[in-house]
Parts: C-alpha cells; sequence; structure tokens
C-alpha cells in the first residue's frame, strides 16, 4: 500500500503539519526537523508515490492558499484559514502551496498566473483583498482555474465565495450593548477595502436606527484592523468630553489595542468602558479582561471553502456555490451596563 503523509510524520517523529511544510519548502523548519522529514519520505518511497498518483490524474494535487502579507494585515485570521485549508486538504490527498502576496505589485500578479499556468497549483482559495483583484479573477476564469473566494466584495457574480453573517453579528452585538443600558457606543471601523468592514458598520448602524438612538459620527473611527489602529483610535474616543461608555470594535485585534489604550488612560474594563470585539479569535480569550466578542467562525468558513474547491477539482458541481456561515455572540468579562457616567 502507498505510502501516507501520516506514514511520513510516524517515521519522522513529527506532526502531520511539519511534513506538509517540508513538502511546500516552507520557512521556520528547523534543518535538523526537515533532514529527518526526508530521510523519511526516501526509506518510504512517499515522493515517488505522490508524483505517480499526480501523473496519473494529470493534476499537480496542490491548492494554493492566496493571502495577504501579515505585516499587513491580522495573522491571527491567516493562522485560523490556513488550519482549515490544511486540514481538508491534506484529508483529500492535497498540499497546501501558502502564498502571501501583494496585489499592488504587478509582479505579484504574475507569478500567481505563473503558479497556475505552470500548473503548480490545481485551483486557489483567496482571501481579501486577492478575491476583490477582478482582473486576476477574470484571468483565472478564462484560465479554467477553479478558485473560492472568502468574504469577497462582489457577490453578484457566479463565482463561488464562502462567508459569514457580518451584518447581523454587528448587529447582535449593538444591540447587546444597547440592552445593557449603553447609548454612547464607539465604533473602530475595519480595513475600508473589505465587504466585512462595511458589513459590520451597517450592522452596527442598523441596531442604533432600530433602538431610536440617532448615528453621531463623532464616536466613529476608522482603522485597518491591526492592534495599532484600535489603540490609537481609543484614545481619540476617550478624550472626547462625552466620552463613550461603551467601544466596539470591527475585529479582535483592534478591540485588543482598545483594551491597552483603556488601561493607559487610567480607566477600567468593563467598569468605565465596555469594550467588544469581532471574530473570536484566540487573543480574545488570552487577554484581560476576556474579551467579549462577535465568534466568525474563520475556521469552518476555511474548511467549507476547500471542501468546495475540491468538489470543483474532482468535477463535481456542487449545489450551491455561496455559502454564508451564521456568526454567535460570546459574552465575556470586558462587557456590563454603563456603572459611571460619562465624564
Amino acid at each position: 500500500m502507498p505510502a501516507t503523509i501520516r506514514d511520513v510524520a510516524l517515521c519522522a517523529g513529527v506532526s502531520i503539519k511539519t511534513v506538509s511544510r517540508v513538502l511546500n519548502d516552507e520557512p521556520f523548519v528547523r534543518d535538523e526537523t526537515r533532514a529527518k522529514v526526508m530521510r523519511a519520505i526516501e526509506e518510504l518511497g512517499f515522493v515517488a508515490n505522490l508524483l505517480a498518483k499526480r501523473l496519473a490524474k494529470g493534476q499537480s494535487l496542490a491548492i494554493g492558499l492566496l493571502y495577504h502579507n501579515v505585516h499587513r494585515s491580522s495573522s491571527h485570521y491567516i493562522q485560523d484559514v490556513q488550519q482549515g485549508v490544511l486540514d481538508v486538504a491534506r484529508a483529500a490527498g492535497y498540499a497546501t502551496l501558502m502564498h502571501p502576496c501583494d496585489l499592488t505589485q504587478p509582479s505579484d500578479a504574475c507569478g500567481i498566473v505563473e503558479l497556475a499556468s505552470q500548473r503548480q497549483v490545481d485551483g486557489f482559495i483567496l482571501t481579501a483583498p486577492a478575491d476583490n483583484a477582478r482582473g486576476l479573477l477574470e484571468t483565472l476564469d478564462q484560465m479554467s482555474v477553479p478558485f473560492v473566494r472568502l468574504t469577497p466584495s462582489d457577490r453578484e457574480s457566479a463565482w463561488p465565495y464562502v462567508t459569514a453573517t457580518d451584518r447581523a453579528g454587528a448587529c447582535h452585538m449593538t444591540r447587546y450593548l444597547l440592552d445593557l443600558g449603553h447609548r454612547r457606543i464607539g465604533y473602530v471601523l475595519g480595513l475600508q477595502e473589505t465587504r466585512a468592514a462595511h458589513d459590520r458598520f451597517a450592522g452596527y448602524r442598523d441596531a442604533l436606527a432600530e433602538a431610536g438612538v440617532g448615528y453621531d459620527e463623532t464616536l466613529v473611527r476608522f482603522g485597518n484592523d491591526l492592534f495599532d489602529a484600535g489603540r490609537d483610535a481609543a484614545h481619540s474616543l476617550l478624550q472626547i468630553p462625552t466620552r463613550p461608555t461603551a467601544i466596539f470594535c470591527s475585529n479582535d485585534e483592534m478591540a485588543a489595542g482598545v483594551c491597552v489604550a483603556v488601561h493607559e488612560t487610567g480607566l477600567h474594563i468593563p467598569g468605565d468602558v465596555s469594550v467588544a470585539g469581532f471574530d473570536d479569535i484566540a487573543l480574545a480569550r488570552q487577554i484581560w479582561p476576556p474579551l467579549t466578542t462577535v465568534r466568525q467562525p474563520i475556521y469552518e468558513i476555511a474548511t467549507t471553502a476547500t471542501r468546495l474547491l475540491i468538489d470543483l477539482l474532482g468535477h463535481r458541481p456542487p449545489e450551491n456555490l455561496h455559502h454564508e456561515i451564521p456568526t454567535n455572540l460570546v459574552i465575556r468579562a470586558s462587557t456590563a451596563g454603563p456603572c459611571h457616567l460619562p465624564t
């Protein structure tokens, strides 16, 4: 029976994920570990079997995951996406090629097309902003290279995508803060190039309107999904003469920055200021106090998208090319009723 990636991992005494990293020639694998994996691959004849399988199918049996350079985007989100793609791809016999890119650079867009034209990958999972790069998407479509987009702005085209109920989730969170008694709720908007940021902001405004609370633009700050943006936004909001009693952020990473700013200002969470986020990444459980947030099922979105892509690669047309995964509220210690009037 042909050797599997699990056999290689057992032989080398490492995890399946480590074997996958070696196969994909990823960095941050120790030379000693890489050598052990390569010895196991050679002993078991794994590469030969894999190549034979690829030749028989006329495919690379690899999926490309396109994501923005992590130093310019939330690495926590990307880590959850990577794990979801890896788990499903591995189980289906596909390798995963992690491909960070910056589509403002023409060379990066050309590199993606080259990967497809040389059949180094059979299809792509695209995260923002690659999932909104219409020129690239049209080129891949013309090349008959399947792809699935995660939370794209364009949802009118027939191209497949998987997303979350961003607007409903943000509305739910804002209603919760209103029900606690908050009326001055600050909001930190995420990266404006993304559909998710606009949908979440719309959900915030929906809940205010439903409750008859007027929208106040002085309570809104623009961020970029990163920690420092949340911290800066909070320092600005807390200087308002009648400061907000709660601050809701478009993602957890910015909310963590808000928490630091609140502490730096000498205020307390949630006694003076309640703080809420969106995504429920691991960081939301690790900061103090633990963060109330909207759980976006990032891992489930990634696994759903990968299964959808594998169906397309196997010429099994799925019944539904467009999926919306529900969000839900996660209540933790960073929110409470407004115990103190703003000063």
